[in-house]
């Protein structure tokens, strides 16, 4: 299944330096995965959107907002990637970082990119498993965390028991979905995989007395890839988190 993109309704240009990185990328596609990494880090080719979530200046402040505001002990994220938003999250407090790839050849890149830091945990495998894992220790259990999904594309699409295991295991918890559509907002660009694989309000299961929030700033003075999120957190940060100047919305019913 092709992944589809909802963009905003101006045209997409391709540029000169798009058509180098996608044939970068399938030339590279074809050496094995640790290669292919080496050859990412030395060529510094992770810089995707030139930044941390996605380059988004408005998500950033979202993220330490929320950090500093519900006082967050730990992150957790689903789908490193190239390891930009994790460099961005290990910095931010010096707190735990634990993250997961599912790609070995983008686990390679974070694992060498994140490597000068001690605070964070890379692991390579399924995000629900991972997950579980962390969910076992009652000690990670207790903390206040950040959860940061983004493990979403291709045909894999764990959102669903992603949260599922974090509402059942964690109590003081914030979950931030990057690629989620905007409801009053199409100029924010999200992830559409077909009949029931929207990333949107209705993929969401029913959380009574949970937050749901979305980015006080339009689209149009978000910098970047412009991509959606929606911010999920649990009871016991619900008020916190709704009143974070950052975002806007409400508590669940």
């Amino acid at each position: 299944m092709r992944r589809v993109i909802r963009v905003a309704t101006f045209e997409v240009v391709r540029s000169p330096r798009h058509a180098v990185k996608v044939a970068y990328n399938r030339l590279s596609g074809l050496l094995p995965a640790r290669a292919a990494g080496a050859l990412d880090t030395a060529l510094d080719s992770f810089r995707t959107w030139s930044g941390p979530f996605n380059g988004q200046n408005a998500r950033q402040q979202i993220i330490r907002d929320l950090v500093f505001s519900l006082r967050v002990e730990q992150f957790v994220e689903t789908g490193t990637f190239r390891g930009t938003t994790t460099e961005f999250l290990a910095n931010l407090l010096g707190a735990p970082v634990f993250t997961v790839e599912s790609q070995p050849r983008y686990f390679s890149v974070a694992k060498q990119r994140l490597a000068q830091y001690p605070s964070v945990t890379v692991e390579l495998g399924d995000s629900r498993s991972f997950l579980r894992g962390l969910a076992s220790k009652k000690e990670l259990r207790g903390r206040r965390t950040l959860f940061y999904l983004d493990a979403h594309w291709e045909r894999d699409l764990p959102l669903r028991d992603e949260l599922a295991i974090i509402v059942e295991a964690w109590r003081n918890a914030v979950v931030v979905i990057d690629d989620f559509e905007v409801p009053d907002d199409p100029g924010y660009a999200f992830d559409d995989y077909g009949p029931g694989r929207r990333i949107s309000v209705d993929y969401l299961p029913e959380l009574p007395g949970w937050a749901l929030l979305f980015p006080s700033a339009r689209s149009g003075e978000e910098t970047g890839g412009r991509r959606g999120c929606a911010v999920l957190a649990s009871p016991s940060m619900a008020l916190e988190a709704a009143a974070v100047p950052t975002l806007r919305g409400r508590i669940q019913d």
